[in-house]
């Protein structure tokens, strides 16, 4: 049984580990529009695809015993790199020798035991119409307009198409599963990759809902609403929708509100990531990121698990 998962950062990271580690035959196809941080400062003086997605779904796929694989999300502290990954840095590096990221990411992936394909060769920025008529070019000016006028309809500036690698994982897929990520500039960008959204109009399809909402994104949002945005850029409604249905702790809703799934045909289990008390002090201080810490995840093993019920029920 083959699955795909589509989405971006540290939401796709958790469910391909949860589905690695059962042995799960999974295929990561990742966004490349993301234009924060090191992997954005790479694309500005490369003109560079993003890599730092494509990087943590290498990792998350790879033994977690192989000595590269540590080495990959190691991020300098200090001097003229602090704050850069080496894994963005290697990935970079190979993409400008071997002439395309999908190479990189197969010479990597091959090494690591991992299927990993960015959606796109291509450069471009995901773009948003507010409903007032201005637009918002890039991840981050959509995260950090002010005002945050409402978002009308999402765009790619340039246009890009979908890599023959992309979309062949894609038409073998028994099941795609959408998210967790942020909703509209992760997974709604890779919908609008040309040739994504056609190929998965046959494919079963089984959206993640995330446990809280963004910022700058998905503000108000309810759990209806979430679908919706993805359905209109899909083509169809996901024939699945999985949802946490346990509130996170107070101290997780700052800045964010808990997507709850009630009124909603979903499957829906407590998916919450245990929190250990060692984490729980690191994940309460104030984050420097705009859009806020990753205080709440989904749980790998139990969402993995979940996902493998659906996909054999749906088969």
């Amino acid at each position: 049984m083959k699955i795909v998962t589509l989405g971006g950062g540290t939401g796709q990271a958790q469910v391909l580990k949860g589905l690695a580690a059962r042995g799960a035959d999974v295929t990561a196809v990742v966004g490349v529009t993301d234009n924060g941080g090191h992997s954005g400062q790479l694309r500005r003086e490369y003109g560079l695809p993003a890599v730092g997605d494509l990087r943590q779904c290498l990792v998350a796929l790879a033994d977690p015993r192989h000595p590269f694989a540590e080495a990959m999300n190691l991020r300098f502290g200090a001097g003229s790199l602090d704050g850069a990954s080496l894994g963005n840095l290697v990935l970079a590096g190979m993409t400008l020798q071997f002439g395309s990221l999908t190479k990189a990411a197969e010479r990597i992936g091959s090494a690591f035991g991992a299927h990993v394909f960015p959606v796109s060769d291509k450069t471009s920025q995901v773009c948003a119409r507010l409903m007032n008529g201005k637009k918002v070019r890039g991840e981050w000016e959509i995260i950090r307009r002010s005002p945050r006028t409402r978002i009308a309809e999402l765009f790619h500036d340039p246009p890009i198409a979908a890599s023959a690698q992309a979309l062949r994982a894609l038409k073998r897929a028994d099941l795609v599963v959408l998210g967790p990520g942020s909703l509209r500039t992760a997974i709604v960008s890779i919908l609008l990759v040309k040739g994504v959204a056609e190929a998965l109009r046959r494919r079963r399809v089984a959206f993640v809902l995330n446990i809280l909402t963004q910022a700058g994104q998905t503000d108000g949002f309810s759990a209806a609403d979430h679908v919706e945005e993805i359905s209109r850029y899909l083509g169809k409604m996901p024939e699945v929708v999985i949802a946490n249905t346990r509130k996170p702790p107070d101290w997780a809703l700052e800045g964010a509100e808990f997507v709850d799934p009630i009124g909603l045909d979903h499957e829906g289990h407590d998916l919450l990531e245990p929190i250990e008390r060692a984490d729980l002090k690191r994940r309460k201080r104030p984050s420097r990121y705009v859009a806020g810490p990753h205080l709440v995840r989904h749980d790998p093993a139990r969402l993995a698990s979940l996902i493998l019920t659906l996909a054999r029920r749906m088969r």
